[in-house]
Formats: structure tokens, C-alpha cells, sequence
């Protein structure tokens, strides 16, 4: 049930995770399936969104983009 497509597919599924989880009418066993299929999800969504960090600091290093830093315009150009 482990999704290997988008963030939000993952999201999704794990959100589904909890729903089963929350309904609290499962077995032991069941209720450990459940919250490991829920501990795999949230590994994948940790990592989809850490490639996005790695992508997001690749762009903004091909731009030369330093994020949160003002130009000082009244700096002297001398």
C-alpha cells in the first residue's frame, strides 16, 4: 500500500492510514499492519519533500538566488 507516485498520493494513503487507525476496531495485529503501512507512507512523504528541498536549493544556486537578503540600495557604488 506503500504509494511510489506524488507527495500527495503518499499524503492520501496515509491519510487513509489514520482513518483506520482512529476507527479503533481493529485487532492488535491489525492495528500493527496498519501503523507500519502508516510508518512506511511518512518515510516516503519525508523523503519526496526532502528531494524538494535538495531541488529548490539546486534552482536557487543556478540563480544566484540568496533568499531573504535585501540589496542595499544605499550603499556606495565608489
Amino acid at each position: 500500500m506503500i504509494a511510489e507516485g506524488s507527495f500527495e498520493s503518499a499524503l492520501g494513503a496515509l491519510e487513509e492510514v489514520l482513518a483506520h487507525l482512529e476507527h479503533g476496531r481493529l485487532s492488535m495485529d491489525e492495528s500493527v499492519t496498519w501503523y507500519e503501512i502508516g510508518l512506511g507512507l511518512t518515510k516516503r512523504c519525508s523523503d519526496l519533500l526532502q528531494q524538494a528541498e535538495l531541488r529548490i536549493s539546486s534552482i536557487e544556486d543556478r540563480f544566484a538566488v540568496t533568499v531573504g537578503v535585501e540589496p542595499d540600495w544605499d550603499a556606495d557604488e565608489s
